[in-house]
């Protein structure tokens, strides 16, 4: 149950509500703040977060219909009655997406990826704020049951009652992902102000790079916390669960970045081979790559679930993952011209 902010009348305001609006807002006025930046009219913001809002709800109402199609009555349901259910983040990051393509579309800004660079630490604001939300409501918490009382407090912990009575703490997953995304957030800002005017070999345009960083990062804070989680959106392969109703697989959430992560480190990777010809470290590469992304989904989803040994899972899951970022990094580092005497005339 969400906790109440204002009752009046039939008019009732979730704190819920509130926080998410004031990260709407948080991440429209950093928007603004970086977009002009590359000297462009703000009005591709302000079209830009109505646009992505709106795509953003019914996309992750979408996903998360499929994965939780118990809780709804009927497709038309899920999207036309949101008092009941939930959403999945990857609709959001969708909705983003389609909105920076319209807002190209109509010629707003001058490309989709010049926008999106300017978006993307807004978008990791907001989304740090819609996690923090969740610190009002029931759905903060992890599946992992807290013991020790010294951690049974924010950021660790947060209590829950359920239907007998009986008061337990559970990891609060959503409250840590606020905090990892706010770090992320500065990790983007870093990033737009030092390095998304490095020129690429071969006259690639610079444009989204900040956005691929958003990918990465943010893939790896969900991918972590969606693997903790007790309500995770799993991925249903119908033909199977016809065989076996109770069949699940990998997260929705899980198979989504990881889709993401693969397709950035596609682009760099192709981009550096293009300029640089086949070297050693394309093939390695590749190699810590699939190596990180098995051991990321080995550690989070196999280990932890036959074990419960959850500091030491989550530790080399965590690792992988980062691994597998500064993989990812270090190739395109290998496509920025400067990096190889390459001088703007």
């Amino acid at each position: 149950m969400n906790e109440i902010a204002v009752f009046t009348g039939s008019v009732t305001i979730y704190w819920s509500s509130i926080i998410i609006c004031l990260g709407i807002a948080a991440g429209l006025c950093l928007s603004l703040a970086l977009y002009p930046m590359d000297h462009r009219h703000n009005t591709a913001v302000w079209a830009f977060f109505p646009i992505a809002a709106v795509l953003g709800v019914l996309l992750a109402r979408l996903i998360h219909w499929y994965s939780h199609i118990e809780q709804y009555g009927s497709l038309l349901e899920a999207m036309t009655n949101y008092t009941n259910g939930g959403y999945c983040v990857q609709g959001v990051i969708l909705g983003a997406l389609f909105a920076a393509l319209l807002v190209r579309l109509v010629r707003l800004t001058p490309t989709a990826g010049e926008l999106l660079d300017a978006v993307a630490p807004g978008m990791a604001l907001c989304l740090a704020l819609i996690r923090l939300s969740s610190l009002f409501s029931t759905n903060c918490r992890g599946r992992i049951v807290i013991n020790n009382y010294l951690y049974q407090q924010l950021p660790f912990a947060i209590s829950w009652t359920d239907a007998a009575g009986n008061v337990e703490y559970r990891l609060a997953t959503f409250f840590l992902e606020f905090l990892a995304l706010l770090v992320v957030t500065v990790i983007l800002c870093v990033f737009f102000f030092r390095h998304r005017s490095e020129p690429l070999w071969e006259g690639y345009p610079n444009e989204g790079n900040v956005a691929r960083l958003f990918l990465i990062l943010v893939g790896i804070v969900e991918f972590i916390a969606d693997s903790t989680r007790y309500d995770s959106a799993l991925m249903h392969f119908f033909l199977i669960k016809k065989l076996n109703p109770y069949a699940s697989f990998i997260s929705v959430t899980q198979i989504f970045t990881a889709v993401c992560i693969l397709l950035v480190f596609i682009h760099y990777m192709r981009i550096s081979v293009k300029t640089n010809g086949w070297r050693w470290f394309h093939i390695l590469a590749i190699l810590v790559f699939l190596a990180c992304l098995v051991g990321a989904g080995f550690f989070g989803e196999y280990r932890v679930q036959r074990t419960a040994q959850y500091v030491r899972c989550y530790l080399w899951q965590g690792g992988s993952l980062l691994v597998l970022a500064l993989n990812v990094i270090l190739i395109y580092r290998s496509c920025v011209a400067k990096d190889y005497g390459y001088e703007e005339e």
